[in-house]
């Protein structure tokens, strides 16, 4: 299995993060907004990983199915942390007072098991799809 050496669309990819990044502070908070900022910045931080360290490198076919799970487990449990940072973040900018519930924090929260499981079942899923369209 080898690696891609980019990522087609990249650049694109980090604009867009930007510009919703820049209209996502200026917003109110909103429990689906926040989610789809953390899950946005744990996709680029997981695709400027791959591009870093595994662009262009060939691995085994176990290998790159165990690089696939647990890039499955980092992106489904980075959104959910980075969702929380991110809550955070944004109840410090905005000085009125909490942008989220205390429900909200806590269904995110109780949410992040879930979120892993389900980031190594489809990174699981992926690697091995990958794996089985490689030839011998």
């Amino acid at each position: 299995m080898v690696f891609p050496q980019k990522i087609p669309g990249w650049k694109l990819l980090v604009g867009v993060w930007l510009g919703y990044t820049a209209v996502w502070i200026s917003l109110e908070g909103s429990l689906l907004r926040v989610i789809m900022m953390g899950t946005a910045t744990a996709v680029l931080l997981l695709g400027h990983g791959w591009q870093r360290w595994l662009g262009g490198k060939q691995v085994g076919r176990g290998v790159g199915v165990l690089v696939t799970a647990v890039s499955g487990v980092l992106l489904g449990g980075g959104s959910g942390l980075l969702s929380l940072l991110f809550m955070a973040v944004k109840t410090g900018l905005h000085a009125h007072g909490p942008e989220f519930s205390q429900a909200e924090i806590v269904w995110v929260w109780q949410m992040l098991p879930l979120w892993t499981a389900v980031g190594l079942l489809v990174g699981l899923g992926v690697g091995l799809i990958w794996a089985g369209s490689q030839r011998v």
